[in-house]
């Protein structure tokens, strides 16, 4: 039996395969058709929509709500209801005309029923709506402010901060007066990095409490830090009020005295800047001993001590 030529396979394979493809066009056309005659139509059906609670006064603070759901029963195309179904489930619950009365409102949801069907997409009947009241209770909000807590900082050996700036060295807190009771200072959350030995610039955030609100979330930290020294020296003991008449000899008559400053602050202290001694009328003579204090140290010097704590004394006519 003698094969088919080729050619005349090709050709009725491609008449097959166009009548698939017509099928198919049709089958589309028909669908799409279907679609816009199915959702061109009016339905009635139940929306759940998500309430947001808006226009309450901005001190108070909402601790819980009676409904978190509202269901719409519509008479709406099928279009519309594919809307809310895919797209949008939220609807805004204006407070304005709520009802105020001991931390607790109370809004009729018909006293805003023009609101409510601004909201929705086209012109959908609303046939009736559940609940019909919306509870909030509410807790006024107060503010205070606090000051920012420095963290401690990891410095290098012999280092020590010489100035410190933060912006803002304070953060207004709101929140209720309960809550707000508990806090006196905001800190940091800061991380102790590699020691610090020059100057530390930094936006670091703050640590953030439950049901407060900040007004800032970060504090700008500069810290200058320098290498520091000690030094010792010799200072002479002074006496206040003593009598001119009288000789008085001290033993010893000098205090060695410690402090530690900056490298580039040593040249600019000197011996006279510290003052060591006693006054002469607010001790017991009977003793024969007084207790040395300082009585002034230059702001460059830190960490001052000096030794002895106790003079020995005589007195002379």
């Amino acid at each position: 039996m003698d094969k088919e030529p080729f050619l005349k396979s090709l050709q009725k394979f491609l008449s097959f395969k166009g009548r698939i493809k017509l099928f198919i066009v049709f089958l589309a056309i028909s669908s799409v058709i279907w679609f816009f005659k199915k959702f061109s139509k009016e339905y009635q059906e139940e929306i759940k929509m998500k309430i947001e609670i808006v226009d309450l006064p901005k001190s108070f603070k909402i601790f819980s709500i009676s409904d978190t759901i509202l269901s719409l029963n519509l008479k709406a195309t099928g279009f519309h209801f594919l809307y809310y179904y895919f797209f949008d489930n939220n609807i805004k619950i204006s407070f304005k005309k709520a009802v105020l009365l001991d931390n607790t409102a109370v809004l009729e949801v018909g006293s805003i029923f023009n609101k409510l069907q601004d909201q929705l997409l086209g012109e959908p009947e609303i046939l009736s709506f559940f609940p019909n009241k919306i509870k909030v209770i509410y807790q006024p909000k107060f503010s205070k402010k606090v000051p920012v807590n420095l963290p401690d900082f990891n410095l290098g050996v012999g280092y020590f901060i010489t100035g410190i700036t933060l912006d803002p060295d304070s953060i207004i807190i709101t929140g209720t007066k309960k809550k707000l009771s508990k806090i006196n200072q905001v800190d940091l959350n800061f991380k102790k990095g590699l020691p610090i030995k020059s100057t530390y610039r930094k936006k670091i955030p703050i640590q953030i409490k439950k049901n407060i609100n900040y007004n800032s979330t970060d504090v700008s930290v500069e810290l200058s830090v320098e290498l520091f020294s000690e030094k010792k020296i010799n200072i002479p003991i002074s006496v206040s009020n003593f009598p001119k008449n009288k000789v008085l000899k001290l033993f010893p008559s000098q205090a060695e005295l410690f402090f530690l400053s900056s490298i580039s602050n040593f040249k600019k202290i000197r011996e006279a800047d510290f003052m060591i001694g006693f006054d002469y009328d607010s001790i017991e003579k009977e003793k024969k001993t007084a207790k040395l204090k300082l009585i002034k140290s230059p702001l460059d010097a830190r960490n001052v001590r000096f030794n002895p704590k106790n003079v020995f004394f005589l007195i002379r006519e």
